[in-house]
């Protein structure tokens, strides 16, 4: 699974980049057909954006999620993700 983050207006300490790695490889066990992941992570003037784009086989998920705190909005976006995947649901 390719894992590509892209961070807009800041630089990503490494903690986060580990915190973003180690909960995205979870998700191969809700779909094990995941081939790429892309996040970017936008910091806006009171919000802090994540963008989850998931490629499968057969499916893409996409989860867009605004929070204060970058760690508290990954893990809402890849829940959404999850959600999609258990549902069946995709999204183009």
């Amino acid at each position: 699974m390719k894992i590509d983050i892209t961070s807009r207006g800041f630089t990503p300490s490494s903690d986060l980049l580990e915190l973003i790695n180690s909960k995205l490889l979870k998700l191969d066990t809700f779909d094990k057909n995941i081939s790429s992941i892309k996040v970017v992570l936008l910091k806006e003037s009171r919000a802090e954006k994540v963008e989850l784009i998931v490629q499968s086989k057969k499916n893409t998920y996409i989860s867009k999620c605004y929070s204060s705190v970058f760690e508290k909005t990954m893990v809402k976006a890849i829940d959404n993700i999850k959600s999609q995947i258990q549902k069946g649901k995709s999204t183009y």
